[in-house]
């Protein structure tokens, strides 16, 4: 459960930099582009940081199914459960 909390506290973090908003407006359900504003180069902006961050690997088609916080805390953590393939 830890890994999870410092996840989405990165997670958080992260979104309240990129979109200037309070992290109280920042849940599992909200959807990073009708809600937060962001664009596909946000994203991936984000994206290079969790994978250096947490050893994973997010690529463009992963990255095209993420529209919520809870999409990138399943996707992150599941391709940490299941180890990364090189």
């Amino acid at each position: 459960m830890a890994l999870r909390d410092d996840l989405y506290g990165d997670v958080k973090s992260m979104l309240t930099t990129r979109c200037g908003v309070d992290e109280s407006q920042v849940t599992e359900q909200t959807d990073l582009f009708g809600q937060l504003g962001l664009d596909s180069l946000d994203l991936i902006g984000m994206a290079q940081a969790l994978q250096h961050k947490y050893t994973v690997r997010l690529d463009n088609e992963a990255i095209a199914e993420i529209h919520t916080v809870g999409d990138i805390l399943a996707f992150v953590l599941n391709q940490m459960s299941e180890g990364v393939e090189s």
